[in-house]
C-alpha cells in the first residue's frame, strides 16, 4: 500500500516536470498534495522510507531527480512543500538525496527569499537538517557556506526586505535562521566565524525566541563553537557593529530565556 502510494505521488510530480514554464498557482495544487504526502509518509515510515523507495525498480532511480526538480519549481508554492521534504528527507533517508545535494543546497539558498515567507522558513530549515546530516564533515557544504550565510545573516539583522523595499519581520523567520546557522557553525565554526561580529547580537535575540529545546541547543553550540573561533567578535570587530555591553546584554538574555515560561512568545 504505501509503496503504491510512493509511485502515484512520484508520477503525479514528475508529471509536472514537462510543463514548469506554463503553469500556474492552482495547477500546481495536486502537485503540492502529491508532495505532501509523500513527505508524511518520510515522516511515518522512517529510516524504512529509504529501502522501499529503493526497491521500486522503475521509480527507485528517479527518485532522487524528482524531488531537485519539485525544488527547483517555477511556482514558491511547489518549492515550499518540496523543502519540507528535502528537510524529512535529510533527517530520515539521506542517501535518496546525496547525488542531488549540490542542486539542493543551491535552490535552497535561492529560495531563502522574505517575499516568500513559508518558503524561506522551509529552505532554511532544510539546509539546517542537511548540516546535522554532515555532522563533522564540512566538505558538502563548503562551496555553499557563503551563499548561506549571506541569505541568513539577513533574517538575524533584522534588514530582510520584500521586492518593494520594505522591510520584511515574520514570525520563525529570525528563529529558523539562528537555528540553520547554529548547525552550519557546528559542522565548521570557521564558516561563520569571520563574519560573526556583523550578526552576533542579533543570533542571540533569534536564540532567545526559539522554543524547540534540542533546535535552541543546536543554535547555542554553533554559536559557543564560532564565538571560540573568534573571540574577539564578542567588542563588535573592527568595524564596530556593537558594543561588548550591547553583545554581552543580547548573549545573557538568550541564556537566561531558556529558562522563562513563554520566552518564545
Amino acid at each position: 500500500m504505501a509503496m503504491s502510494t510512493i509511485e502515484a505521488c512520484m508520477i503525479m510530480i514528475a508529471h509536472d516536470e514537462d510543463d514548469l514554464d506554463d503553469v500556474d498557482d492552482e495547477m500546481t495544487d495536486p502537485i503540492i498534495c502529491a508532495i505532501d504526502l509523500t513527505d508524511g509518509l518520510v515522516e511515518g515510515l522512517g529510516p524504512n522510507f529509504a529501502s522501499l523507495v529503493e526497491s521500486s525498480p522503475r521509480f527507485g532511480p528517479t527518485f532522487p531527480s524528482t524531488v531537485r526538480g519539485a525544488a527547483i519549481h517555477a511556482v514558491p508554492g511547489v518549492r515550499m512543500s518540496a523543502y519540507a521534504l528535502v528537510g524529512d528527507l535529510a533527517r530520515h533517508a539521506p542517501a535518496l538525496i546525496q547525488d542531488v545535494l549540490p542542486e539542493l543546497l543551491k535552490g535552497a539558498i535561492e529560495s531563502m527569499t522574505p517575499m516568500h515567507p513559508s518558503l524561506c522558513n522551509n529552505a532554511a530549515w532544510a539546509i539546517g537538517e542537511i548540516c546535522v546530516r554532515c555532522g563533522s564533515d564540512p566538505a558538502p557544504l563548503r562551496p555553499y557556506a557563503p551563499g548561506i550565510l549571506s541569505a541568513v545573516v539577513p533574517l538575524l539583522v533584522g534588514n530582510a526586505v520584500d521586492v518593494d523595499g520594505n522591510e520584511v519581520r515574520v514570525h520563525g523567520l529570525a528563529e529558523n535562521g539562528a537555528i540553520t546557522m547554529g548547525r552550519l557553525a557546528c559542522v565548521d565554526p570557521g564558516f561563520v566565524a569571520q563574519d560573526l561580529p556583523r550578526f552576533l547580537v542579533g543570533w542571540c535575540d533569534s536564540m532567545s525566541k526559539i522554543s524547540d529545546h534540542v533546535e535552541r541547543n543546536d543554535a547555542f553550540r554553533g554559536f559557543v563553537a564560532a564565538l571560540r573561533a573568534n573571540p574577539g567578535s564578542i567588542s563588535g570587530g573592527s568595524a564596530g557593529h556593537h558594543t561588548a555591553g550591547d553583545a554581552l546584554g543580547a548573549l545573557l538574555f538568550a541564556i537566561v530565556s531558556w529558562h522563562l515560561e513563554g520566552a518564545a512568545d
